[in-house]
């Protein structure tokens, strides 16, 4: 009877089969690990986008806080309205049209 099951072990079909096994699996191991990177990369990706995603909101949410308050309230309508108090003068920089005038002026001296 030993004779027989060393035989059948032997035997090529069986080796054939036993090989075929091991490819397969070591194939769906790889593929396993592979999917468990790119998963695991995505989760790293999302936990940053949530991170940066919760800053914004603290920041919103102390903007909210902060709309009742006087100072800020001033503060928006300097900034985004261009209002100014009673008295005060808005002064305006003309800096960027002179410097647009004199690099036409000198492109004109050039060309001449």
């Amino acid at each position: 009877m030993p004779r027989q099951k060393k035989d059948f072990l032997l035997n090529p079909v069986v080796i054939i089969i036993i090989v075929i096994i091991a490819v397969i699996s070591v194939f769906n191991f790889y593929q396993n690990t592979t999917k468990i990177n790119q998963i695991e990369t995505q989760i790293s990706e999302i936990e940053t986008q949530i991170a940066k995603e919760k800053a914004k909101n603290e920041k919103l949410e102390k903007q909210i806080k902060n709309s009742d308050d006087n100072e800020y309230i001033e503060e928006i309508a300097r900034e985004k309205l261009g209002l100014v108090k009673p008295g005060e003068k808005l002064l305006i920089p003309v800096e960027s049209e002179n410097k647009n005038e004199n690099q036409e002026k000198d492109k004109n001296d050039k060309k001449n």
